[in-house]
């Protein structure tokens, strides 16, 4: 038989074999090597080249893919086998994006003499890099990036005489003083990466000579704490053709000094962000006519913007950041910069109005100003054809805007948050924006949205954020036909209205959805708000807040959503039945709040089932049953409300020893019994523990010492907020009787540390032990049945601003130590088998005679019975009653105004930073209560004479 045609094999059997060995010592589980085996010549093999004549294999190129690049992940791993040694002939070897794994890079590598191209970037070697890999003479291009290793000096540098290509990005170099110097000594070398290599600072005596004809162009020595400015002036010896150099990310804090760049004539890209430079920019600067990119922000830029500007060349500039500084005065006129095509001067403090020209910049595709205080209205940008991206959140713009930005047909992200816009948008206004995909009108109170209910928008946005804009009455139409929306934010837009079953189908595509804040009613679409294709790692993630609306109806729409939906708050609404029992679905579920509703029926077991969630609100429902014992495995929990329920059963132990986390417990008002478990105690975390109005008995633990977070030595306040929505909205708020008021703490929560036992069943003593919680802000251990005297160290409890010890069976005297609790706003003892002359300290005489009614063994200041040896006081009109069982004696004008000055201000806010820092936050507390006590006293006498002044007629 005559073979008609016969495949010619090119590939040499010898290096065939070294790479069949080196094949066998990978683990290929994609299959990328599949034609490693299946064919037979193995110049037709993936990654392998072989020379057109000799048929030597020189090239190997076997990289692997990255989740950065957007493709799923396709990485070699296991061993690279020394037979590569048997290729004598190669030059290219390209090993990068793999993962090799707790490897190191091999020693024989450092023998492939004939390499003129190495990447092993993005594995994950570690120890020492090989210092034989200076044997590679002819190597012109080298990448170890990303590769995790480290060098103690590179020496061995110096001897890659040919380089041209090096990058050491994230290899540890920290020992590896001799950097600058052999880098010198690379004569040929056109770009260099050393980005996060740890480089130990330069001592300016050392710096190396460098030959003038050094074709360095790229230079990035970024995110290495290096601290001398002065080693900017020394890349000027690099002058003829250095064309980028990257700095930031270091630490020079101070100026830029004038010679910096003088000498760089070809310099095009200057990254100089978040180096802690101060002052302004030197005048060299501006001689750098060829610039077409300046990086400066996060630095302390404190200069006027139009001195700064004045030493920027304008030429060629296309890209100019400025972000995050501390530059100021009004925004001059950049018009000559007419090539400038990025302007970011966002988080600065400009100020004035904007004159008209001053932005005429035809080729400006984004723009932003954001958290300035520009006033006055927007200027004219409707010349910038070339716009994709406007922002100018956070300022004082005021008039309208729909014809500022009539002329930017290419807009694709307009964003103009918080300030003080005014005025009806209609479609007509928004016609030209058929590119549009993200708005942003947030915070403009007086904007009003007026669209026709047929009105179909040119524009398909992605993400649409109008909170608190003018945007109903009626639920708005025009949503209809947003087919890609993925973010969407209606919250208190003025919409009373239901939600249309069309919407069912139309948030399915939602990963984030608010509408809070608005009047809707009715039953919310069983089908809607899937949240299934997030992936989006720059958002909070799938998020849905109806809260404090009028929806009603079940929430049985939960079940069958997302895995990866992190917020649900439905709070404030009408909602009503049982709670489906389907949350084992919300895997990433952070913050669950369904307070304030008409729930019935028990907590659902699957709420045990999130092992990510941190903030469960139940409060004011019907919630019956006990606390699922499933909810042990709630880890991660940092508050739990349930109060104002008809929960029963013993409270869990298992809080102790599962919640370790746990920073507020509120049980208020169930029907819980038995006794305080003493786990309780080992949640050191905790500020606010609330057990009142339940049924529990038994006597107070006196481990409740152990709760270290209420103690001062511990100094550290462990409430965390969780920023929500895109605008970063903490909501670590619970509701909490506070000086017998229920009142909602969100942010103020931080600074409360607080007990409540109050109206249950508890017997026997207060343990002393408590009084070691010096930094416990409300004590309420009222309506209970306690006995003994009241601990004499009481004193020691120096943040005490709010104590109720009334309605017990407490005797003895009252201890001369609460004196000394200078914050002390709010007092109550009424109601004990108290007894004996009440300390006359200044402070204490102060508070209310309702503090201390209904003991009749008290006397002295501020009861009208006096003590033995004291002048009597008579006041024949007051009979005080101690029968009278209502808390409404002791809320009287004089405790309003107790409370209003000693605390309310404080958690105001007003002076709410000063409580952060506890030495200020007790002087000011010793400064408002002597005020406190001033006004009490004066009230108190024009009282006391108003009595009088009848019977004295």
């Amino acid at each position: 038989m005559i073979i008609g045609h016969c495949l010619q094999v090119r590939c040499l059997e010898r290096e065939r074999a070294a790479l069949v060995k080196f094949r066998d010592q990978l683990i290929d589980v994609d299959g990328r090597l599949s034609s490693w085996s299946t064919q037979e010549d193995c110049c037709k093999w993936e990654g392998v080249h072989c020379h057109n004549k000799t048929n030597h294999v020189t090239r190997l190129h076997l990289p692997g893919s990255y989740p950065e690049t957007g493709i799923n992940p396709s990485r070699l791993e296991g061993t690279i086998s020394h037979s590569l040694l048997e290729l004598h002939h190669l030059s290219y070897l390209d090993l990068s994006y793999n993962n090799f794994r707790d490897a190191r890079i091999p020693d024989f590598i450092g023998s492939l003499t004939e390499l003129q191209y190495l990447n092993l970037s993005y594995n994950y070697f570690f120890g020492q890099i090989p210092h034989n890999l200076g044997n590679l003479s002819k190597l012109l291009y080298l990448d170890l990036n990303r590769i995790g290793g480290y060098s103690e000096n590179l020496d061995w540098l110096s001897h890659l005489y040919s380089l041209r290509y090096l990058a050491l990005d994230y290899v540890n170099l920290s020992k590896g003083t001799d950097w600058l110097q052999a880098i010198s000594k690379l004569s040929y070398i056109e770009e260099l990466h050393l980005w996060s290599c740890r480089l130990p600072d330069i001592v300016p005596s050392s710096l190396p000579y460098v030959n003038a004809s050094s074709p360095l162009a790229f230079l990035d020595l970024s995110s290495n704490n290096l601290t001398l400015v002065s080693t900017i002036p020394w890349f000027s010896n690099f002058s003829k053709v250095l064309s980028s150099i990257d700095l930031s990310g270091n630490n020079f804090l101070g100026p830029i000094p004038d010679d910096a760049f003088k000498d760089m004539k070809s310099l095009s890209y200057l990254h100089l962000s978040d180096c802690g430079i101060e002052g302004g920019i030197p005048k060299s600067l501006g001689n750098v006519t060829t610039l077409i990119s300046l990086d400066l922000q996060s630095n302390g830029l404190n200069k006027h913007l139009s001195e700064i500007m004045m030493n920027i060349s304008h030429n060629k500039l296309q890209c100019l950041d400025l972000s995050f500084n501390n530059i100021t005065g009004p925004l001059p006129n950049f018009s000559r910069f007419s090539l400038l095509k990025t302007l970011d001067i966002h988080y600065n403090h400009l100020n004035g109005s904007i004159p008209k020209g001053y932005l005429q910049l035809p080729h400006l595709v984004n723009l932003s100003l954001r958290s300035n205080k520009i006033t006055g209205p927007i200027p004219d940008l409707s010349f910038c054809s070339s716009m994709r991206n406007l922002i100018l959140d956070e300022n004082l713009f005021n008039g309208t805007f729909t014809q500022t930005i009539a002329g930017m047909f290419k807009l694709e992200r307009l964003s103009i948050v918080s300030n003080l816009l005014e005025g009806i948008i209609t479609e007509n206004h928004l016609t030209n924006f058929s590119q549009l995909n993200y708005l942003d009108l947030s915070y403009n109170s007086l904007v009003t949205m007026q669209f026709s209910s047929h009105w179909v928008p040119p524009f398909q946005v992605e993400e649409l954020y109008l909170e608190g804009c003018k945007l109903g009455p009626e639920f708005p139409k025009w949503l209809r036909t947003q087919k890609q929306l993925r973010y969407l934010d209606i919250s208190s837009a003025q919409i009373s209205d239901t939600i249309p079953n069309w919407f069912g189908n139309q948030s399915l595509s939602l990963v984030y959805l608010n509408a809070s804040c608005n009047q809707i009613y009715g039953f919310f679409p069983d089908n809607s708000f899937s949240m299934l294709n997030f992936n989006n790692q720059n958002r909070i993630g799938p998020a849905l807040d109806l809260s404090r609306n009028q929806i009603s109806g079940s929430v049985s729409f939960l079940c069958g959503r997302s895995i990866l939906t992190r917020l649900i708050d439905l709070s404030d609404n009408l909602f009503s039945g049982q709670v489906p029992d389907c949350f084992a679905n919300f895997q990433s579920l952070t913050y669950l709040n369904l307070a304030n509703n008409g729930f019935t029926g028990l907590i659902p077991n699957s709420c045990g089932f999130l092992p990510n969630i941190k903030f469960l609100h139940l409060r004011n429902n019907s919630f019956s049953g006990a606390i699922p014992i499933s909810m042990m495995n709630c880890t991660n929990l940092r508050t739990i409300d349930f109060g104002k329920n008809r929960l029963i059963g013993e409270i869990p132990t298992w809080f102790g020893f599962s919640l370790l986390h746990l920073e507020v417990l509120s049980l208020h008002q169930n029907e819980f019994y038995g006794t305080i478990p003493s786990n309780l105690c080992e949640l050191r975390y905790v500020q606010v523990l609330d057990l009142s109005s339940n049924n529990l008995s038994g006597v107070i633990p006196k481990c409740l010492q152990n709760l270290t977070s209420m103690t001062r030595k511990d100094g550290f306040n462990y409430f965390e907020s969780f920023p929500y929505s895109v605008f970063s909205l903490s909501i670590d708020g619970v509701n909490l009787m506070w000086k017998g008021t229920e009142v909602e703490y969100k942010n103020g929560l931080r600074l409360v540390k607080l007990i409540d036992l109050s109206s249950n069943n508890l017997v026997g003593k207060i343990p002393s032990e408590i009084t070691k919680l010096d930094d416990l802000v409300g004590l309420n251990l009222s309506r209970n049945k306690l006995t003994g005297s009241i601990p004499q160290d009481i004193g020691r409890m120096v943040s005490l601003n709010f104590l109720d010890l009334s309605r017990n069976h407490l005797s003895g005297g009252v201890p001369t130590s609460l004196s000394e609790l200078n914050g002390l706003g709010v007092l109550n003892l009424s109601y004990n088998n108290l007894s004996g002359k009440i300390p006359q300290d200044t402070h204490m005489v102060t508070f209310n005679e309702l503090s201390y009614t209904g003991n009749p063994g008290l006397c002295g200041r501020p009861l009208i019975k006096s003590c033995p040896g004291d002048e009597t006081r008579q006041d024949p009109k007051h009979t005080p009653s101690d029968d009278d069982d209502s808390d409404d004696n002791f809320i009287t004008q004089g405790f309003y105004i107790a409370m209003g000055l000693g605390f309310g201000i404080a958690f105001g806010g007003i002076f709410g930073t000063i409580l952060f820092n506890r030495s200020s936050r007790h002087a000011y507390f010793q400064v408002l209560n002597r005020v406190e006590d001033y006004v009490y006293v004066r009230v108190e006498l024009m009282k006391a004479r108003l009595r009088r002044t009848p019977q004295n007629e």
